[in-house]
């Protein structure tokens, strides 16, 4: 997970919108060009893939049946369908003066929100007495590398976004990212927080109050070519890869290619990639058991996706004093309890893994020595860019993995 949180960057999401609304037949994005299989330059119900499945109504403006160019895109950037009257089209959905715009770039189906980010909204009504409300946005308002932006600036209330994307900016949290390190979604999430607080810096969220950090389940690396038993396995294998988890591939001996997860399923029938890095609920959720057959497990994880969840400041700040205690009582380490259903998501998903029949084959000793040997430049770079912000890294890092080893009862 989290992996899907960057498609909307494949999709060729710019701005170029206006150009494109001006021609007859408005040209497809990149990879909504791939799922064209009658080459019509429009994407059939049939064809949709990712967040075009469950958004295809709501995207399809003139109720043809299919999207074009101008409705894919407009849904991306948060152009709601046009009025009657163009000088009433907005960006996202109205909302009372009661409630907080929550920016929702993922699918509403994916663990993420069912499990996470819908649940936490759920408390803070409940805890605020329905005095704050979240309501969701229709459609993203920009892209996945200005989730953090967008809310610092204003355009939306409240959000969540990749560390990655803003990896020179916000540091601290991204220790979460390092291989071999948890063994749950819990004790990720739990751990970064402790460790933002302890050892982060106020200007890694400069106008923007953060309320959570979570990490997904610890990813494995799937193939659905052979069961790998070596390190030079991985060679023949071409890797689907993004954000964080580009690194350990290319360390692997791998080849990448640079496609976020929500994408697997193209990229694997098309016979453009044989492996990707996921966890089980990702296999699930974007139906890659059909082409993936074999798992190599990693303790710890290959990596992992740390993902924010901020509300802007100002916002925040407006909040009489019981609606923001009330508020950060349902967050911060309260994530922990939120990505416990992801968890156990990821358990009931592993069991289907095993159903569809994928091959699980751990790495023998001396070939996980030696991929540890391959992947011991990670943290010395982390550290680095630690300490450009004046953060002891090696201490944040021993202190993650002590609060780590503590959460899951590990001595």
């Amino acid at each position: 997970m989290r992996p899907f949180f960057v498609l909307f960057v494949g999709l060729g999401v710019t701005c170029y919108c206006s150009a494109l609304a001006q021609a007859a037949e408005p040209e497809l994005p990149p990879l909504a060009k791939m799922r064209d299989a009658n080459q019509n330059n429009r994407i059939e119900r049939n064809e949709a893939a990712g967040p075009l499945v469950g958004n295809f109504d709501t995207m399809d403006c003139d109720k043809s049946g299919n999207l074009d160019g101008d409705e894919i895109l407009g849904f991306f950037q948060g152009v709601d369908c046009p009025n009657k009257d163009p000088s009433k089209k907005q960006l996202g959905p109205a909302r009372a003066a009661n409630e907080l715009l929550f920016n929702l770039y993922l699918p509403r189906t994916t663990s993420m929100f069912t499990k996470v980010v819908k649940p936490w909204s759920e408390a803070i009504e409940k805890a605020t007495h329905g005095t704050v409300k979240i309501k969701f946005s229709a459609s993203s308002l920009a892209p996945i590398n200005r989730q953090l932006r967008i809310v610092a600036t204003g355009v939306t209330d409240t959000g969540m976004g990749i560390h990655h994307f803003t990896r020179r900016k916000t540091v601290t949290a991204r220790v979460s990212e390092l291989p071999f390190s948890a063994r749950s979604s819990r004790a990720a999430s739990i751990a970064a927080w402790r460790t933002v607080q302890k050892f982060g810096k106020a200007s890694e969220y400069k106008d923007v109050q953060l309320v959570g950090l979570v990490s997904p389940p610890p990813t494995l690396i799937f193939n659905s070519k052979k069961a790998i038993k070596s390190i030079k396995g991985f060679r023949s294998l071409k890797i689907l890869a993004a954000g964080s988890l580009v690194q350990p591939a290319k360390l692997m001996g791998a080849a990448v290619v640079g496609v976020p997860l929500p994408f697997a399923y193209e990229q694997f029938s098309r016979g453009v990639v044989n492996g990707t890095f996921s966890n089980y609920g990702g296999i699930k959720e974007f139906r890659l058991s059909k082409f993936v057959k074999y798992a190599t497990p990693i303790p710890g994880g290959v990596g992992n996706t740390s993902i924010f969840l901020v509300i802007n400041k100002k916002k925040f700040d407006g909040f009489v004093e019981a609606q923001r205690v009330a508020i950060m009582k349902v967050s911060g380490e309260k994530f922990g309890d939120y990505s416990a259903g992801w968890d156990a998501n990821e358990k009931v998903s592993f069991k289907d893994a095993k159903k569809a029949g994928i091959q699980v084959t751990p790495l023998p000793l001396e070939e996980m020595s030696e991929l540890k040997k391959r992947w011991s430049s990670i943290e010395p770079k982390w550290i680095n860019d630690a300490a450009k912000l004046g953060i002891d890294g090696k201490a944040a890092v021993a202190f993650y993995r002590n609060e780590l080893a503590r959460i899951e009862g590990r001595k």
